[in-house]
């Protein structure tokens, strides 16, 4: 592996180190500010290190106080590092309107970073990220077939009614 690879890779792992202290304000030293945050269905995308922060960090560390992410596999070419792991925390809070159960769970997820220089410096610039959201709703006790079979049985504009109720 090249020296490059293992330079992006350790950036990942720092940058990991950082995330599992689950306070905010410590990534602007592994990411540009213009930084791309592309999350699964359900989060959207993050556009920019603010936004970043504030809109998905925030309410996930409110939602996962103590979570700690765990990459079992992780490889790097290029200016691309990819991982997949977990993350073992209690669901303390409600988070995407789903209750919390208040018991420890482990969520999947998927990543993959794109690294650039600019200026000398090397950091995050983008990352595609899945995370398994229907396992999280399993863990937190919902049959996930019933869900699907529910969902599936309505039409997308059942859906935008329940939000005009809330």
């Amino acid at each position: 592996m090249s020296e490059q690879s293992e330079q992006n890779k350790q950036l990942v792992d720092d940058m990991y180190a950082g995330l599992n202290k689950n306070v905010l304000g410590l990534m602007q030293q592994y990411w540009f500010e213009d930084m791309v945050w592309d999350g699964p269905a359900g989060i959207g995308t993050m556009h920019g290190l603010d936004e970043f922060e504030n809109v998905y960090r925030k309410p996930f560390i409110h939602a996962f106080p103590d979570k700690n992410a765990r990459d079992i596999v992780r490889i790097a070419e290029g200016d691309w590092v990819a991982g997949t792991g977990f993350q073992t925390t209690t669901w303390a809070n409600d988070w995407l309107g789903m209750r919390a159960p208040g018991k420890t769970i482990r969520m999947r997820y998927m990543d993959f970073w794109r690294i650039e220089e600019r200026d000398g410096e090397r950091k995050l610039a983008e990352n595609l990220v899945l995370i398994d959201i229907l396992g999280v709703l399993e863990q937190a006790g919902y049959n996930v077939g019933n869900v699907l079979r529910f969902i599936g049985s309505k039409p997308p504009e059942f859906f935008d009614q329940l939000d005009m109720d809330e």
